[in-house]
């Protein structure tokens, strides 16, 4: 439970450190940011559906799946967001001026922060940018998750794109598996990320 703790105040971290890469002054920085718990607040998050997801995007990219929803990067998020929230419950949810400055990038964090959601925006869309995994609760669709060795990755995955001692990624489609592991070869980091 303690480390689930230290996970959330990282990711809080790395996000506070990203937002002052795209603001030059801490006043656009108070400004641009708006940390929600859209239970908290009382607000409502978007849940209807703005684009259709391709039918082959499950099929030709790496697919993250909790309690029977695929997650897809470079798909549109408010497609699977009224299914996910049912399945995962209410998100905490943070977002920041996009750095390109096309409206709002967002972080959805799922199951305590066994898992988050980011997306960027794509004019009305919210497309999936990285999906990342933060504990042993969740896994991948091949089942590796944090703990397993490197040789389960390359037992589940075969050979990587890339690699080096303690990094393999794996390319399909618009997606890249990132798989991060510690000098003992056991994997502490897990990222699905969209091609750029």
């Amino acid at each position: 439970m303690n480390c689930k703790k230290i996970l959330a105040a990282a990711l809080g971290a790395t996000m506070i450190i990203s937002l002052c890469a795209c603001s030059n002054t801490s006043e656009t920085l108070s400004s641009d940011v708006n940390v929600l718990s859209s239970q908290a607040q009382g607000r409502v998050l978007n849940t209807e559906p703005l684009v259709t997801i391709d039918a082959n995007a499950a099929s030709s990219n790496y697919v993250f799946t909790y309690n029977g929803v695929d997650i897809v990067v470079s798909t549109a998020m408010n497609d699977i967001l009224s299914s996910l929230n049912a399945a995962a419950g209410e998100p905490q949810y943070f977002e920041s001026a996009s750095c390109a400055g096309q409206g709002m990038s967002k972080t959805y964090t799922y199951n305590g922060g066994s898992f988050t959601i980011s997306t960027n925006p794509a004019g009305s869309d919210d497309v999936i940018a990285s999906i990342s995994l933060f504990d042993d609760s969740v896994a991948t669709a091949e089942g590796i998750y944090i703990g397993s060795t490197m040789d389960d990755v390359q037992a589940a995955y075969g050979e990587a794109t890339s690699s080096t001692d303690t990094t393999f990624t794996y390319e399909k489609g618009s997606s890249v598996l990132v798989f991060i592991a510690n000098a003992d070869g056991v994997v502490t980091n897990i990222i699905y990320n969209a091609k750029v």
